[in-house]
């Protein structure tokens, strides 16, 4: 118990240092390519901080398992959406959206993110399914990559002798092999103490994966609070949730087969795109202030408790 205690303990500090080293290279990276913070942590940093998602993705298929990799897939959304984001609105006394509203399309953005949830009312999910949800998150970047023509600025950079993109770079995936490495084993840790008492597969993604799984971004919380990084934090958060959608697409089509959800769907899982509606209202000045985040935070509690009581 003791050693597992103090692996675990590594495992947050490692978790720590990675999402430092993200975090310094994408702030770097968006001054040099003189793109919003926001836009680039959107596009790289939500990527990557994602792969603990895919990585369970991929192994749930192979275990034949893949229950536990939707539930991860929205249960993880709903950890960002409901608490990560109104969290930061919390600690940081509000959250003041500025220019970056303009660059992405939120209705859209929150869409794509709640897709999965109106999908698994049926308690299947087949190809069509799939298509669905990929095509969604292609027209949502097709759109964010049109208005920040951000291939071209980073081109444009990259060919600049004083500029030193590639070492920024390299920070950047350094810092999420710290991040994938150590979440790995805690996340381990977590599907072991949770197959220990019997938990749906299902259930197990949804409520104790999920928060596994965004641990790289309850890091990058922590961390982009203290430095006064809102943006690249707001960016991470959204970017994961989207991959989230992309993600359970490929699942789908990975795994071959429909799968078929035989237990922990219920009709309190409508909360979550509930909780993506309000926030939409609540973000229509370009700000979410603390009462807000408060509410939202309510909202994901009120989930939870439905979830291990109905």
């Amino acid at each position: 118990m003791i050693i597992d205690i103090l692996l675990t303990t590594l495992a947050f500090v490692i978790l720590w240092v990675g999402a430092g080293l993200s975090v310094s290279g994408v702030e770097k990276i968006s001054k040099t390519v003189k793109i919003p913070s926001f836009v680039i942590s959107f596009f790289a940093l939500g990527v990557l901080t994602s792969i603990s998602e895919i990585s369970v993705a991929y192994f749930a298929v192979l275990d034949k398992t893949p229950e536990i990799s939707v539930g991860n897939l929205i249960g993880a959304s709903a950890v960002i959406t409901l608490l990560i984001i109104p969290l930061l609105a919390v600690l940081n006394k509000g959250i003041t959206f500025n220019g970056t509203i303009d660059r992405i399309n939120f209705p859209l953005a929150y869409l794509v993110i709640s897709l999965p949830v109106l999908l698994i009312l049926d308690r299947t999910l087949g190809v069509f399914d799939a298509f669905i949800l990929i095509f969604a998150v292609g027209v949502l970047v097709f759109t964010i990559s049109v208005k920040n023509t951000l291939v071209d600025r980073i081109e444009e950079a990259l060919n600049h002798r004083h500029v030193n993109v590639l070492l920024e770079s390299t920070k950047v995936f350094l810092g999420v092999g710290l991040i994938v490495f150590s979440s790995k084993y805690i996340v381990d840790t977590t599907i072991l103490y949770a197959i220990k008492y019997s938990v749906a597969p299902f259930l197990v993604g949804l409520l104790l994966l999920s928060i596994g799984t965004n641990l790289p971004e309850l890091t990058v919380l922590i961390r982009s609070t203290i430095f006064k990084k809102k943006a690249i934090a707001l960016g991470d958060y959204v970017g994961s949730a989207v991959i989230n959608t992309l993600t359970l697409g490929g699942l789908i089509l990975f795994n071959k087969n429909t799968i078929r959800l035989t237990g922990g769907v219920k009709l309190n899982i409508l909360l979550l795109p509930i909780g993506a509606i309000l926030f939409l209202y609540f973000a229509k000045n370009k700000k979410l202030d603390r009462r807000e985040g408060l509410i939202l935070l309510g909202l994901f509690a009120l989930f939870v408790i439905l979830e291990l009581t109905i």
